[in-house]
């Protein structure tokens, strides 16, 4: 009996930064910081204004979908965040999901969010999705490519960060390391051999 495999591979990354001010083009300044994969779809969220303590989310996605209105339903986030000063090893950075059916910024959030490029009460994160964290050295930059898995229910969302270091990030105009990256994993599956 013939059988086919089921392997993996990329969709069009979802890149989380301040494509205002900071990122410019679609890379962070150090190349060995990058996680990115062919030419993700830019997504702004200015993680430069987060205070130690504080939670900040990203304007909602435009359309998730890969074909007409299917869009993939598993994604991996990975991040490059950078502080004003080395914070104190132990801290995290954690990182959540606001999932909505629509796609008008004010529409369908949960837990508070606006959809818009701006600071979310961390009294109401319980009502998101929780995807990871970057669990923090005693280093400016800290990153992980693989920060956890995330189900998408819906085909809109943003992406919400929580700075659970001991200091800020990095001022605006500066933080040209940091960045979250979504990356949609497909299944492929092969012929039958």
């Amino acid at each position: 009996m013939a059988t086919s495999k089921v392997l993996q591979t990329y969709g069009t990354q979802l890149m989380f930064a301040d494509h205002a001010v900071d990122f410019a083009g679609q890379a962070p300044a150090t190349a060995a910081n990058s996680f990115i994969v062919g030419s993700p779809t830019s997504v702004q969220m200015n993680f430069s204004v987060i205070a130690a303590a504080a939670a900040w989310e990203s304007a909602k996605t435009a359309t998730l979908a890969h074909i007409g209105t299917a869009w993939p339903i598993k994604w991996t986030l990975g991040a490059v965040m950078e502080s004003t000063a080395t914070p104190a090893a132990g801290g995290t950075f954690n990182f959540y999901w606001n999932a909505s059916p629509s796609a008008t910024a004010g529409t369908g959030n949960s837990g508070e969010a606006s959809g818009t490029d701006a600071a979310i009460a961390i009294t109401h994160l319980q009502a998101l999705i929780y995807i990871g964290a970057i669990h923090v050295r005693a280093n400016v930059i800290n990153k992980d490519s693989n920060i956890g898995s995330l189900w998408l229910p819906h085909l809109y969302g943003s992406l919400i960060m929580v700075n659970n270091t001991s200091v800020a990030m990095v001022a605006d105009a500066d933080a040209d390391e940091c960045f979250a990256v979504l990356t949609p994993v497909l299944d492929d599956i092969q012929a039958a051999a």
